[in-house]
């Protein structure tokens, strides 16, 4: 599940804030959704999607009509039956809150884009003002996921928030996009 801003014309936005201070919207979030299976991996043990099981939902509506949504595709397409039940996202919160109403219990993963960028979102309150210590900071780090040792760097990230606990404004909020 992700979302994204569209542009729309001006009366789909009638009534609503824009991101700007004292500017009139010019967009509106548009939710989607993919509900594949994977019955195989590779010869490494990484899965591979199924050819052809991939369906897609969409709309421009709030999160909660959006969960009905993709709640009822997935039902549609044999979520009772899967033997591993996995949810992925961006790390939003609207995001986990459907998972944990609409799919109790799957397993809740960021997908790598947004896990690396929330490192990075890590690596800038870490190194404010020090280009060349974020970037050694991040290379180790982002490798992690790239290697499946994603224990490993959840281990890393909540000993880098016990250190820095009181003292770094946002980093354990950041660092739990990244760990929970």
């Amino acid at each position: 599940m992700d979302g994204v801003q569209i542009p729309v014309v001006a009366s789909e936005t009638e009534g609503r804030a824009g991101r700007a201070e004292g500017q009139r919207a010019r967009t509106r979030e548009c939710r989607l959704g993919a509900v594949f299976t994977q019955t195989t991996v590779d010869k490494e043990g990484w899965p591979i999607r199924d050819p052809d099981s991939t369906t897609c939902v969409g709309a421009v509506e709030t999160a909660d009509e959006f969960g009905y949504r993709i709640y009822t595709e997935a039902w549609s397409r044999g979520w009772e039956w899967a033997t591993a039940k996995i949810v992925i996202g961006d790390g939003a919160v609207w995001i986990w809150n459907l998972a944990d109403q609409h799919f109790p219990g799957a397993v809740q993963i960021v997908d790598l884009y947004h896990a690396r960028q929330h490192l990075g979102d890590i690596a800038a309150l870490l190194y404010p003002h020090d280009a060349a210590a974020k970037k050694r900071w991040m290379v180790p780090m982002k490798d992690l996921p790239d290697h499946g040792r994603t224990e490993l760097l959840v281990e890393w990230l909540r000993e880098i928030a016990a250190g820095h606990a009181g003292t770094q404004p946002g980093l354990a909020e950041e660092i739990g996009k990244q760990a929970d």
